[in-house]
């Protein structure tokens, strides 16, 4: 039986206002997001996900996996295609999709430089967050699938999920690793929808406010042979079917970011069950 890494850490969590957050997302500032509203750091007990058996994308938001890609750090950003195609065969054994849609993937690192995208450079996202909203989960996946498809979906009692299938780069994470919440220890009222603004467009995300009630885990020493699924919406609204995780990267105490830099991919994935 292995050895439980829980610990105790600071997570950043949005401070509640009275008017709609707004940030400018790193697409528009180059790196560092622009805030226009205030956080506060909490100290949180985050437990060790890998005690936990069973879990499942529906009744716990998240999974972990083994994952082996031939992609590694030097040569995923020319493989792209190909990394996907490894997505798609993965995650045909796990959900038997009808249909997958993988819309984005972004590198980060918390070196002082980031990662680069496309659209600039990445470091981790370090403030409690969900990806989509009830609102912009919707608009996205039509954006993205189609209207027709979408409607089709849902009119014959199709569902279609996002998911974010997230994995290390480097060799082992051992700086700015991630934590993610137990969604059924989220109320609603901890979900602050905010406005992320991109050159081209509006989002909304949800950041989240803390809440003494919400449970934390994460997936100590991460390696580049696992991969972590987190939800990010579900059009299901069946009574204990999740539809989002909120999660966020945090420091380790003494961790050594110029040593052991953490270098990731994240793909984000519509599929149509």
């Amino acid at each position: 039986m292995p050895i439980s890494l829980n610990i105790h850490s600071n997570i950043t969590f949005i401070v509640k206002q009275d008017t709609k957050p707004v940030y400018d997302s790193s697409a528009i500032t180059g790196m560092i997001p622009k805030l226009y509203f205030k956080t506060e750091k909490k100290k949180v007990f985050i437990e060790d996900a890998r005690k936990l058996n069973n879990c499942a994308i529906d009744k716990n938001g998240f999974q972990f996996h083994k994952f082996e890609s031939k992609y590694d750090e030097e040569n995923i950003s020319k493989n792209i295609k190909g990394y996907k195609r490894e997505i798609e065969l993965f995650l045909k054994k796990e959900f038997y999709y009808k249909h997958i849609f993988i819309f984005d993937t972004t590198r980060r690192s918390n070196k002082k430089t980031g990662a680069q995208n496309e659209d600039g450079r990445r470091q981790p996202a370090d403030r409690a967050h969900v990806d989509y909203t009830t609102d912009s989960g919707p608009i996205r996946a039509k954006e993205i699938i189609g209207t027709k498809l979408y409607k089709e979906t849902l009119e014959s009692g199709g569902k279609i999920i996002q998911l974010n299938l997230w994995r290390p780069l480097c060799k082992k994470v051992k700086s700015s690793p991630l934590a993610f919440a137990d969604p059924t220890t989220v109320e609603s009222n901890d979900l602050v929808a905010t406005d992320q603004r991109f050159p081209d467009r509006i989002g909304e995300i949800y950041h989240l406010a803390f809440n003494k009630r919400q449970k934390w885990y994460w997936l100590p020493n991460m390696t580049n042979t696992e991969a972590l699924l987190l939800k990010g919406w579900d059009s299901s609204n069946y009574k204990g079917v999740i539809k989002f995780t909120p999660h966020t990267s945090f420091d380790i105490t003494n961790q050594d970011i110029i040593k052991n830099p953490r270098d990731s991919i994240e793909a984000r994935i519509f599929m149509i069950l």
